[in-house]
């Protein structure tokens, strides 16, 4: 193959983490040295999946032979997580590459036709989708499957998306950050950039600029105002005491409708119904990790406790009518 008939696609180079410019420079003096390039570049469809750096070598010394091992794939998500779960293979990644590669090859698997399939017919190029009870679309399943192939956990996996977009949001708002991140020479709160990609677009840049920012320690002020169990047993009484209002079955039914991607589709299995609430539950406890961070000053002034335990109370005594299984035992008329 001819070195121009190679193409480079930049969403599958940033999945690559970079060299250093030593490492590049050593890369370089050892292929010219060798005479050829001795690692074959892997290619889907004449682009790149592994061997960018070489081929930036090549460009520099085009009279260097190489040679291309070409991989085939359905779609550029299969070949994205195909990247990603390549690179973790590397030993010199640091904690954040690896976290970034996992979530960005969760994100692709999803992604890629539904995240399985299994069968190919030779004549036709035609695929068979799993029906099985195995079946890797769901991201239960996904998220599962990647968990034991890299020795973690499915909740690490889920919050590696959630970081991936992150990082992803960061770089978007302020080119050149993702490099910082991953790398590590920028210490930053995974909860913290986590939170950018949840963030308005036109807030992302000044949150992606904090990141940059050293952290502030905690101003010693006179003496913080604690408050104390009597403090908050006075304030409980004055909070609202209004039962918490549960939804009515047929405004859940309503939003549950809109949800479907077509008319009479069913409305989903226990899987899905508990990843949902799973993936709510998470979302609220990195975006209250989040605040705490960025509002360092009023997450600790005595009105900020006071409202924050406002708003705990508030969740608790849902959570206190879910666990009483007012999701599931008969409805009053008025829940109807």
């Amino acid at each position: 193959m001819d070195l121009n008939d190679l193409k480079i696609d930049p969403e599958f180079e940033e999945k690559i983490p970079p060299l250093t410019e030593d490492e590049f420079s050593l890369l370089e003096q050892n292929i010219i040295a060798d005479g050829e390039v001795l690692d074959s570049l892997i290619v889907w469809n004449n682009t790149i999946l592994d061997g960018h750096n070489r081929y930036w070598i090549l460009k520099k010394h085009p009279e260097i032979p190489f040679k291309t091992y070409p991989k085939d794939f359905l779609d550029k998500y299969e070949a994205i997580a195909w990247i990603c779960n390549n690179q973790l293979g590397r030993r010199n990644l640091t904690p954040e590459q690896r976290r970034y590669l996992i979530g960005k090859r969760y994100e692709a698997e999803k992604a890629s036709h539904g995240g399985h399939y299994t069968e190919r017919d030779a004549e036709t190029g035609q695929f068979t989708v799993s029906l099985s009870g195995e079946d890797l679309r769901l991201p239960e399943r996904t998220s599962e499957k990647i968990a034991a192939e890299t020795n973690t956990s499915r909740s690490f996996v889920e919050n590696a998306e959630r970081f991936a977009k992150g990082v992803d949001a960061a770089e978007a708002a302020v080119p050149g950050i993702r490099t910082e991140i991953l790398s590590g020479s920028l210490k930053a709160k995974r909860d913290v950039v986590a939170a950018i990609a949840r963030a308005a677009p036109e807030d992302r840049v000044e949150l992606a600029k904090q990141l940059r920012l050293p952290r502030a320690k905690p101003e010693k002020t006179e003496e913080p105002e604690e408050i104390d169990d009597e403090d908050f047993e006075e304030q409980e009484s004055e909070v609202d005491d209004t039962p918490v209002r549960i939804p009515k079955k047929s405004e859940i039914l309503a939003l549950a409708e809109s949800m479907n991607h077509s008319e009479g589709q069913a409305i989903g299995t226990v899987e899905d119904m508990i990843y949902e609430m799973n993936s709510a539950m998470q979302d609220m406890i990195f975006r209250w990790n989040f605040c705490k961070e960025a509002y360092a000053g009023p997450v600790r002034s005595r009105d900020g406790k006071r409202q924050i335990k406002d708003l705990a109370t508030e969740g608790i005594e849902y959570l206190k009518e879910i666990r009483k299984g007012k999701l599931w035992k008969g409805d009053t008329d008025e829940n109807k």
